[in-house]
């Protein structure tokens, strides 16, 4: 349905929006000597009709047995026996009944008691007080043109009481006509909007199949506008297991109420009271979340990607749930205290096992301690939830609303619209830039730290990019090859040598790095590694490619070693500054501070933390089951940085208690009863359902990284996932601070972001075929139109 000719105001009375099938009907107070619920036309159509210029009105028009809306000729012979003859409109012989808007009329999405979606107006020349009038829409139509019929009702209402174009309405007058609309049509319980409703076909809810484990994802979507309020009742029993759930052992059951996010509305809407909840163990490390109520029915596995949240201040767990590449969020509501932190205990062992392929009980205490502190972060315990007052709620929104403007100057553009495409590398069409796979795109972002570059790789190119106070395209290095002249794609570029120079490695050839010399755009250099098999690499101490020093450390997968270019022999590993385990370690990530502290990452998920090479780690930090991709440390040691496929973990590594208390994590260990301090960064479920919805794939989170700088304080982290570039307050985060993060959307994938060195203002970014420079300000809170594009939104109703 097109939107666009009511708003370009043609000036031709035409009807703008129909919703085509639905049951119209009178409502009269329950105090009424007449019938309480009238039914005018049980098949109808419900249209906006342009009466003029800022003048609309609802036409409601009977439809015919064959299916076509009467225009509103008179027919003498015809009779309906549904009208009552007290009513003086009912007598009237035309098919088509007309209301004015006003903003006395009202208007108000409700649902009756059947769980049918009705719009309910006020009859403002009706034969008795009060009288209102309904239209019941029918299953038929579908809920995203609902949605939209409403959205037009709160236009032409902004239009007819301001009498300028709506599209001119700022979001919170459109608020206030909303509110000025629902108050007004509120059906209190002195009417009765459902009574005997025999021809109204409802949803058959019947799932007691033994077929139909569990209800279908698409019951779910429907259920959003077949919704009915109930009120939560504490069960005065232990509820009866679930009965279809698969075979296992269960390890919990408990009663919880189920609610459903609306991406429309932007809310959780119940769908059901007192479900049963259980966590089931179907063996070889598998667990299985069966919820089963009366009407709804549906479990998943329990995992992380499912992007688990809880919440103690509401005694909640949200989850999201795809199929079809829909993805929707769900939240268990728990009544008791003891039943939610019941729950959370359970699910978290159950990840931890699913995730480790390995027994709970073998944890040490402290450990368990560990990995069920973070299910509480970005949370405070629910007694202090519970005291918080007014002032310091507001407080905290303003660090979020002030965190990414802080220090910012006088200029209000936001960069936002400086993107030069990867065609700039040097090639007149992005096939002969791309090679032979022309799909392939750009791969990664490296910022220097000197000279206002960013480097792009692109297969076996490198695009050059000043970054003043504008992005400029500078040159391409073409064909990065060996010294033997054999072409390869570069792989983790780090800058060198006061950036003079960049390090880079090859897939396919792990024993060996190669120096590549950024004036002369070739590399010079090629250095072995012995036998061991290179992961990442890194500087010797944080800011060292802003100097001439040579070494730099890197791990391998049992191990960690530095390269020395200036030993006489292919193999420049310094042996004696080098590590190697017996264990299997699977060390996939390392990371140093400005002193050369260093913190080494697996894909086990734990981390080690060392103050020099060579020998046992200060601090091991145990994994939550999650493996670590990229790691990142601040300047002081204080923060470390953990990105992980879809969170991130940021880690307070300063020892809070015990002789050692105010040194960090790298020089002394946390006492046994204390450990790392970790906040578990997500996306929310309900913008996590907007964005995989609209990526049709998971979340995956990029390299993070921190704002950094010589003598600057980490305040922030900048991350993307597809098309999201993603920034964290890391104040607002230390806050408890509810969804601490802001978004920016671009058109095409985000490959790789990081700030601008120096700087928490500006943000480069390379996208897939473009680069692009931001400001932190034209990142915006996220909601429904930050998210999500208007037409992609309606999926979700379809």
């Amino acid at each position: 349905m097109n939107l666009i000719k009511k708003f370009m105001d043609q000036g031709n009375k035409s009807d703008l929006m129909t919703l085509p099938s639905g049951e119209f009907d009178l409502l009269r107070s329950k105090r009424s000597p007449r019938s309480s619920l009238e039914c005018i036309y049980s098949d109808a159509s419900l249209s906006i009709r342009d009466a003029g210029k800022y003048r609309y009105e609802l036409i409601v028009k009977k439809v015919s047995e064959d299916g076509d809306t009467i225009l509103g000729e008179d027919d003498e012979d015809f009779s309906d026996d549904t009208r009552s003859v007290l009513s003086v409109q009912s007598k009237k012989k035309e098919e088509e009944w007309a209301f004015a808007f006003s903003k006395d009329l009202g208007f108000l999405k409700t649902w009756t008691k059947n769980g049918d979606v009705a719009f309910v107006w006020k009859n403002l020349n009706g034969d008795e007080p009060g009288e209102k009038v309904q239209f019941v829409l029918s299953h038929e139509v579908q809920h995203h043109d609902i949605e939209r019929f409403l959205d037009a009702i709160y236009c032409c209402y902004y239009e007819t009481t301001y009498h300028r174009p709506s599209l001119s309405a700022s979001p919170e007058a459109m608020k206030e006509i909303e509110l000025i609309c629902n108050t007004a049509g509120i059906v209190s319980e002195d009417y009765d909007n459902s009574g005997d409703r025999e021809n109204i076909t409802s949803i058959d809810r019947d799932n007691d199949s033994d077929n139909e484990e569990f209800q279908d994802a698409n019951d779910s979507v429907r259920a959003i506008h077949n919704t009915r309020m109930n009120k939560s009742i504490k069960p005065k029993r232990a509820p009866s297991p679930p009965q279809n759930a698969p075979s296992g052992k269960q390890l919990l059951l408990l009663n919880a109420d189920l609610y459903l996010f609306d991406p429309m509305a932007e809310k959780f809407l119940k769908q059901e009271s007192l479900l049963k909840i259980s966590i089931i163990d179907v063996g070889s490390y598998n667990y299985w979340l069966s919820i089963e109520g009366k009407d709804n029915r549906l479990g998943t596995d329990i995992s992380s990607n499912i992007n688990p949240t809880f919440n103690s201040s509401k005694k909640s767990f949200v989850f999201n749930y795809t199929f079809e590449n829909i993805t929707l969020s769900y939240m268990l509501g728990f009544v008791d205290v003891k039943d939610f932190k019941k729950f959370r205990a359970t699910w978290t062992e159950t990840v931890w096992m699913s995730l480790n392929r390995d027994d709970w009980n073998k944890l040490p205490a402290v450990e368990k301690e560990y990995i069920n502190d973070p299910a509480e972060a970005l949370t405070q315990q629910l007694d202090e939830i519970l005291h918080i007052d007014g002032n310091k709620e507001r407080n905290l929104e303003s660090a979020i609303d002030s965190s990414s403007s802080e220090d910012e100057d006088d200029d209000d553009s936001e960069y936002s619209s400086t993107i030069l495409s990867s065609t700039s590398f040097g090639d007149s069409n992005r096939s002969a830039l791309s090679g032979k796979n022309s799909k392939a795109g750009n791969q990664s972002l490296t910022v220097s730290s000197k000279n206002n570059r960013s480097y792009v790789i692109r297969e076996n190119k490198i695009g050059v990019f000043k970054t003043g106070d504008d992005l400029e395209f500078v040159t391409t290095i073409k064909d990065v090859s060996d010294l033997k002249g054999d072409s390869f794609t570069p792989l983790t570029p780090m800058m060198y040598m006061e950036d003079s120079s960049m390090i880079i490695s090859d897939s396919s050839n792990r024993n060996k790095l190669y120096k590549m010399d950024l004036n002369r755009g070739s590399i010079v250099e090629e250095w072995g590694t012995g036998d061991k098999d290179v992961v990442q690499y890194g500087p010797t101490k944080k800011f060292d490619q802003l100097t001439a020093e040579q070494t730099f450390v890197g791990v391998s997968p049992n191990g960690m070693f530095k390269v020395d270019p200036r030993i006489n022999s292919e193999n420049k590993i310094v042996v004696d500054q080098s590590k190697e385990y017996k264990t299997k370690c699977n060390f996939s990530s390392i990371s140093t501070t400005e002193n050369g502290y260093i913190a080494v990452g697996s894909e086990k998920g734990d981390i080690k933390l060392y103050d020099r090479l060579g020998i046992r780690a200060k601090t091991a930090i145990p994994s939550l089951g999650e493996a670590i991709r990229y790691i990142c440390s601040s300047s002081d040691g204080r923060w470390l940085l953990a990105t992980c496929d879809n969170m991130l973990m940021l880690m307070d590594l300063t020892v809070k208690t015990g002789k050692n208390q105010g040194s960090v994590a790298f020089l002394k260990s946390f006492p046994a009863a204390e450990n790392a301090k970790t906040y578990i960064l997500k996306i929310s479920p309900e913008h996590a359902s907007y964005m995989m919805t609209y990526m049709k794939k998971p979340i995956v989170f990029t390299k993070a990284y921190f704002n950094t700088g010589i003598g600057k304080t980490e305040d922030s982290i900048l991350t993307s996932t597809g098309p999201f570039a993603i920034t964290w307050s890391i104040k607002s985060i230390t806050q408890n601070a509810d969804k601490p993060y802001s978004v920016k959307r671009y058109e095409s994938d985000v490959v790789e972001d990081n700030f601008e060195f120096g700087s928490n203002k500006k943000v480069i970014v390379a996208l897939k075929d473009d680069v692009s420079m931001a400001k932190i300000r034209s990142f915006k809170k996220p909601n429904k139109n930050i998210l999500i594009p208007k037409e992609t939104i309606n999926e979700f109703y379809q």
